[in-house]
C-alpha cells in the first residue's frame, strides 16, 4: 500500500503550492514530472480553439491523492491539457531522473508507487468501459422500441441519469406552433417529474438563465430532429463538472435519442393525416 505522507519526507520528491486559478502547467508545455495531488482540487482544461489558444474548457477534475501525468516518465512530450488550481492546492512531484535514483535507494516504495499508478489507470479504464457498455445498452433499448410514448422516453431519460451520475436531467421539446418557445416536458429532480412549463428562448439559442437554472456544472445537448428543429437534454451536476467520458456518452446517446424523437414526430404526423382523411 502506498503511503503518500511518507513520500513527502524524501528529498527526491518536491512540493509546490498553487494559488487559486494558478496553472501547474499549460497545454503544449513540456516536463518529465509525475504529480500527486496532496490537497484540494485541480482542473484539467483543454483549448476549444487550439490554433489561437483560446476558450479553455474544463474536461475533468483531479481530487486528493490522484496521480497524474505519469506518461511523462518515459518521454518528454508536449502536454495535451492544461492543469489549473480550482482553489488553493498543493502537489507533490518527482522527475524521471530523480525517480531512478529513488528506485535504487527505496525499491519497495517505488514499486508501491508504480502499483498505485497502475491501480488508478485501471480504475479510470474500467469507468470508461462501464460507461460505454451502459451507453450501448441504452442505444440498443432505444432502437428496439416500438412504442414511442412519452412514458418510454422518460424511462430512457431516467436510465441515462443513472449511468452519467447526473443530479438532474431536464428535457425540453420545441413548440410545434410557436417558434422560440419550448416546453419543459420532464425534470428528473421534481416529485412528479412531468411538467408542461413553457419558456421562451432568445436568438434561437437555449440559455440556462431562461430556465432559471443556477447550477454551475451543466451540459446542454442539442437533439437535432429536422433542419432548424432542435429539442434539448440538459444534464446537471451539483459538485463537479462532467468528465470527458460522460460528455462523449451524451454525444453518442444524442444520435439515438434524436432518432427516437424523430420517429415519435413521424408517427404523430401519420396519425394526424389519417385522422384528417377520416373526417
Amino acid at each position: 500500500m502506498l503511503d503518500i505522507k511518507k513520500l513527502e519526507t524524501f528529498s527526491e520528491f518536491k512540493k509546490r503550492t498553487l494559488e487559486k486559478k494558478e496553472y501547474l502547467f499549460k497545454e503544449w508545455e513540456k516536463d518529465n514530472n509525475i504529480y500527486i495531488l496532496l490537497a484540494w482540487e485541480l482542473e484539467i482544461l483543454k483549448y476549444a480553439d487550439k490554433r489561437n489558444k483560446k476558450e479553455e474548457k474544463q474536461i475533468a477534475i483531479l481530487k486528493k491523492n490522484e496521480v497524474f501525468w505519469e506518461a511523462s516518465l518515459n518521454n518528454n512530450l508536449e502536454k495535451q491539457v492544461s492543469i489549473k488550481a480550482k482553489i488553493k492546492s498543493q502537489v507533490l512531484f518527482i522527475n524521471s531522473q530523480d525517480l531512478e535514483k529513488f528506485n535504487k535507494k527505496e525499491p519497495e516504495i517505488t514499486l508501491n508507487l508504480l502499483k498505485y499508478i497502475i491501480f488508478l489507470s485501471n480504475q479510470r479504464l474500467n469507468l470508461s468501459n462501464s460507461l460505454l457498455t451502459a451507453t450501448y445498452k441504452i442505444s440498443e433499448e432505444i432502437i428496439n422500441l416500438t412504442d414511442y410514448s412519452y412514458k418510454n422516453i422518460f424511462k430512457i431519460i431516467d436510465n441515462i441519469q443513472k449511468i452519467t451520475d447526473s443530479s438532474e436531467i431536464i428535457f425540453l421539446e420545441e413548440n410545434p406552433v410557436l417558434k422560440q418557445y419550448f416546453t419543459i416536458k420532464y425534470k428528473t429532480s421534481t416529485k412528479w417529474k412531468m411538467t408542461d412549463e413553457v419558456i421562451k428562448i432568445s436568438d434561437n439559442k437555449l440559455n440556462l438563465l431562461e430556465l432559471k437554472v443556477n447550477w454551475r456544472y451543466n451540459h446542454i445537448q442539442e437533439l437535432k430532429i429536422w433542419e432548424n428543429n432542435y429539442w434539448y437534454l440538459i444534464f446537471i451536476k451539483d459538485k463537479a463538472d462532467f468528465s470527458e467520458n460522460e460528455k462523449k456518452v451524451f454525444t453518442i446517446l444524442s444520435s439515438s435519442f434524436s432518432w427516437l424523437l424523430k420517429q415519435k414526430k413521424l408517427l404523430k404526423e401519420q396519425l394526424n393525416k389519417e385522422y384528417l382523411k377520416n373526417i
